[in-house]
């Protein structure tokens, strides 16, 4: 298990590497009496927060927070992680409500789709910190970033699991689809979109996506990130370069040259363009 300041240094690589412009988060499930020591929550200070703003206070201002269902002001968290109990009815009502036009198709819809935390997993609350600074071992983190740093994320993870990273998209509840798949234990890399809340109260950038990984892969995640670094692709390694006869791997001139094709003068070897 990765030490806080293995961790912490983890959280400035990333920052460094993909030029980021907030803090990945740090995000843990807790109970009342697992509070980090750092972690402030909001309703003992008579505030009250969406979920995505305290993600947006934590990334941006570097304060590290522990939200529970009274320092909540949004529906959604509160049912995602299991916070309050809701019945039949509740449930009916609320997914009647989802931001679809027909309420049939809206519940159906809820049923079906709408992201829980497995009951065996939920506590009562959350710990969110900035990755470099935390004071726990994070259940997940959390990246903010803008396309072309997720072209590279993604192509980080691709490079260590040998796999596509799968979306969870919804236009409602973006912290519920971003969270609860890794939290569950569904899959270790996800993307998501901040949803129109989440743009309008906790002023996400128009071009912003969200990446998160497992906290337990957070290790082999970085040792991928340094790997690219390395092969020469990297965020900050690449450039504009629009010209013919760009310098190419050997096994592009390998193949090219048995189907009797144009081989580069120059050949790219890893840590060299």
């Amino acid at each position: 298990m990765l030490t806080l300041d293995e961790i912490h240094a983890i959280g400035e690589e990333l920052e460094s590497a993909f030029l980021l412009k907030t803090a990945p988060l740090a995000i843990k499930l807790i109970n009342e009496d697992e509070v980090p020591p750092l972690c402030e929550q909001p309703s003992k200070q008579g505030k009250h927060y969406a979920l995505c703003q305290a993600l947006a206070f934590s990334r941006r201002t570097r304060h590290h927070l522990a939200m529970f269902a009274e320092d909540h002001w949004c529906l959604w968290p509160v049912i995602n992680f299991r916070l309050r109990e809701i019945d039949d009815a509740d449930k009916k009502y609320v997914g009647s409500s989802y931001f679809i036009r027909e309420p049939e198709v809206s519940l159906k819809h809820f049923v079906a789709e709408y992201p829980y935390i497995k009951e065996e997993l939920a506590k009562t609350g959350m710990a969110i910190a900035p990755l470099a600074t935390c004071d726990f071992v994070p259940d997940a983190v959390m990246i903010y970033c803008e396309p072309s740093q997720l072209r590279q994320l993604l192509m980080a993870s691709k490079y260590y699991t040998g796999e596509i990273t799968t979306s969870s998209f919804d236009t409602c509840d973006s912290c519920g689809a971003a969270l609860v798949p890794i939290l569950n234990g569904e899959k270790d890399f996800n993307v998501s979109m901040p949803d129109a809340g989440e743009y309008e109260r906790s002023l996400c950038g128009e071009n912003e996506m969200i990446y998160t990984i497992a906290g337990k892969e957070l290790e082999n995640y970085i040792e991928s990130v340094r790997g690219l670094i390395k092969m020469g692709f990297s965020y900050k390694q690449l450039a504009y370069d629009i010209r013919p006869d760009y310098l190419r791997p050997e096994f592009y001139n390998n193949m090219f040259k048995k189907w009797g094709l144009a081989t580069s003068d120059e050949l790219w070897t890893p840590g060299v363009r």
